[in-house]
């Protein structure tokens, strides 16, 4: 999945869903900011939530040829915060159509299983202006595979290791003024380039990490190379049951254990050994 992909993928689910012209907008340019290598940024800057990339939006559309674009169809500056959009974005744990746009990509990456998106997509409906599922099923079935997404992709610990062996690298580069906070907002070729051909002896170590034959071994709090942590994904979705909003965990035990285990592994992190190869 690309994030252009992504993009066009929030914007048609906003217009799937009769959300505003300007919510839509703000759907197709939500993840404008991005610098390169996305979410690694999260971690040279040390964000914990996850949206160092957010603090950007208004300058970066403000300095771009968007602005004339959005000033010709009369379109206001807020789609540059998307957070004002309640379809678009929530605060975990609630549905919103970022995190469902996702979360059907990468579960169709995961399974190969059209029918299954379908089904999923299925269930939903808007009430009262926010994401809710129609019933149980679909919604425990939606919530667990974001869980194990989690699980699987977006928090493991191969790949958050590996997030964080560049960003070490990308550090380093900045303090040693070998790449400037501009080329961070290039693209992946550019600072990977300049990375390798202007880096020094720790760069180039960092760098050695980041092949498929990249492994991790479990390490204990006395003797590691890294400790790992990195943003936990979940969702708790409504469902609308005669007329009243329910929480999935509040109806399915099964999900509340599950959710439960879940939150705490994650709250742990991971004390781990990294090899090259």
């Amino acid at each position: 999945m690309t994030r252009y992909e992504h993009s066009i993928g929030v914007y048609l689910l906003l217009k799937k869903f009769a959300a505003s012209l300007e919510e839509q907008v703000a759907g197709l340019l939500h993840d404008t900011p991005h610098t390169a290598f996305s979410h690694v940024a999260d971690f040279v800057f040390e964000n914990e939530h996850h949206e160092y990339h957010e603090q950007f939006h208004e300058s970066i559309i403000q300095n771009s040829e968007i602005k004339q674009i959005l000033e010709k169809y009369n379109i206001s500056m807020s789609v540059a915060h998307p957070e004002r959009y309640h379809l678009l974005e929530r605060d975990i744990p609630e549905l919103c159509a970022d995190r469902i746009d996702y979360a059907l990509r990468d579960f169709y990456a995961w399974k190969k299983d059209k029918e299954a998106v379908a089904a999923k997509l299925a269930g939903l409906t808007v009430h009262k202006g926010e994401f809710v599922f129609e019933d149980i099923y679909t919604a425990e079935s939606f919530a667990r595979d974001y869980l194990e997404l989690d699980k699987r992709i977006w928090a493991d610990p191969r790949e958050t290791a590996m997030y964080e062996l560049l960003a070490q690298a990308i550090r380093h580069a900045l303090d040693k003024k070998i790449l400037s906070h501009a080329d961070f907002f290039t693209n992946d070729k550019t600072v990977l380039t300049l990375l390798k051909t202007k880096g020094d002896a720790f760069i180039q170590k960092k760098l050695s990490f980041l092949t498929p034959s990249f492994r991790i071994e479990t390490a204990t709090k006395q003797h590691y190379h890294l400790y790992i942590k990195t943003k936990t994904r979940y969702i708790d979705p409504k469902i609308i049951t005669q007329g009243k909003l329910r929480r999935l965990s509040k109806i399915s035990s099964r999900y509340e254990k599950l959710l439960y285990s879940h939150l705490e592994k994650r709250q742990k992190g991971w004390y781990i050994y990294v090899y090259p190869n």
